[in-house]
């Protein structure tokens, strides 16, 4: 699926993490990880913003994950539970 309808795309932790209340929940573990980024949850997915004005638009947690990973040097997996938290478990 490209986006194109303005779809979401498939994500295999939409169970964990769909609604608002999951993805801010979501949002407020991974911003731990970050230093001076700022990580908002947006209707269907999140926004990933550096001090700097960059901005990535995140519509699956995989997308939030690797951003996060790349930014912060962390490895996808620690970043993976991390977001989660206990809703995986």
């Amino acid at each position: 699926m490209c986006g194109g309808c303005a779809g979401a795309p498939p994500d295999w932790a939409a169970e964990f993490v769909s609604g608002p209340q999951r993805r801010a929940a979501v949002a407020r573990r991974l911003t731990t990880l970050v230093k001076r980024d700022q990580i908002r949850p947006m209707t269907a997915g999140w926004v990933f913003s550096t001090p700097t004005g960059r901005s990535v638009v995140c519509r699956t947690y995989d997308e939030l994950v690797a951003v996060v990973s790349e930014r912060t040097g962390i490895d996808a997996e620690v970043v993976t539970s991390t977001g989660l938290g206990a809703a995986r478990h």
